[in-house]
């Protein structure tokens, strides 16, 4: 049918654009942390994109929802505001024909949201983690950036390279400062080496032909010591093992744990693609408007509605993790719930058709039972 493919066409396009701007958000503010942690030497610099492509893949599922939610709503909100689903209604094509002309679209939907929530959001967390924790476990210069100072993990040493060799084993133009407890200490060398030793492993910058400051400047003990290569020990870190969170667990692994978070865990994932199709479902009656409210008329009512839900989902998913509910009935009345209140907010708006069919089947009655008699 010609109509159901516009209406599906005008649907995937908004959700493209909705998505694309979703995804926008979530980037920046991702973006912005993640420099935060290169920037305090948590992260090395190489791990950026690869780190922001597995924060979007482990959270692209539970923004597939709310994005699929607000474009139905706003690509059917278009139609009521220039009157297309007017001259629809007057070919006879009501909500229940708009809804159906979606059964193209949901199948696709559930399905790419299902495989996100249950394969692709564990991979990607675990995969997130163990690149963080290797980062965390990761020596001292590893973490070195050309022309950018770095505090050492225990705040002894600033440290300072104005280039790196491609294994970042050669350094060029080195600047360290010490702290201690009375005095500090300032080295600067031309070039420099990492060196490992063998036998305990320990980790050293080795700095060539430079000079060492040492004392408080202005006072009689300041020396400056000239050295042709000054070998600096680098603290070692604490190797921790990488936990397993939650998150990052398989679903299968989930499915056979009596642990209720797991089961919690478990349910979230396999409602995320209910929850789609049900908002999905709510956005067709509640995109109704009148033409002259314009095309986001219903838009503040449909973020207050999503939040409730959104807060009603986190709260179910609190309860089971604690016990609270039993597990049987887990999280799945929330895709039943946003079902219901579509079906309600549909019959409230047809309460004038409704009455006036009732009245005719009451008049029509009241015939028969009179010529009956």
């Amino acid at each position: 049918m010609i109509i159901r493919g516009y209406i599906l066409r005008e649907v995937s396009l908004t959700l493209g654009a909705v998505l694309s701007v979703l995804l926008l958000i979530f980037f920046s503010t991702r973006f912005v942390s993640i420099l935060g942690d290169v920037a305090s030497g948590t992260l090395p610099a190489n791990l950026v994109f690869t780190l922001l492509g597995l924060e979007l893949l482990k959270n692209l599922a539970t923004i597939m929802p709310m994005a699929i939610f607000f474009s139905v709503l706003l690509a059917f909100g278009r139609l009521y505001r220039d009157n297309e689903i007017t001259v629809m209604a007057a070919t006879g094509i009501g909500q229940l024909d708009l809804l159906r002309s979606l059964r193209r679209l949901a199948p696709v939907l559930f399905i790419i949201t299902a495989l996100l929530a249950l394969y692709a959001t564990p991979w990607a967390a675990g995969k997130s983690e163990s690149l963080r924790n290797e980062a965390k476990n990761r020596s001292e210069l590893s973490l070195l950036a050309a022309g950018r100072f770095s505090e050492s993990r225990n705040g002894d040493l600033i440290m300072y390279v104005e280039s790196l060799s491609e294994d970042q084993r050669q350094l060029q133009n080195v600047f360290i400062q010490r702290r201690g407890l009375n005095s500090q200490m300032v080295l600067s060398s031309e070039s420099g080496y990492r060196y490992v030793e063998e036998e305990s492993g320990d980790e050293f910058m080795v700095m060539v032909d430079g000079y060492r400051y040492e004392g408080e400047p202005g006072q009689k003990n300041f020396r400056i010591t000239k050295f042709h290569e000054h070998a600096i020990r680098i603290a070692e870190t604490e190797v921790v093992p990488a936990r397993i969170r939650r998150k990052s667990k398989t679903s299968l692994s989930l499915f056979q744990s009596p642990v209720l978070k797991d089961t919690a865990e478990l349910q979230k994932r396999l409602t995320l693609p209910l929850s789609a199709i049900a908002l999905m479902i709510l956005a067709v009656p509640l995109s109704r408007v009148n033409p002259r409210e314009g095309r986001y008329g219903r838009l503040f009512s449909a973020v207050f509605i999503y939040v409730i839900y959104n807060n009603i989902y986190s709260a179910a998913y609190n309860w089971v993790g604690k016990g609270d509910i039993h597990p049987w009935l887990g999280m799945w009345w929330v895709p039943l719930l946003l079902v219901i209140a579509a079906g309600l907010i549909a019959t409230w708006q047809s309460r004038d058709q409704l009455a006036w069919i009732i009245n005719d089947m009451l008049a029509r009655r009241k015939a028969a039972k009179v010529s009956g008699a």
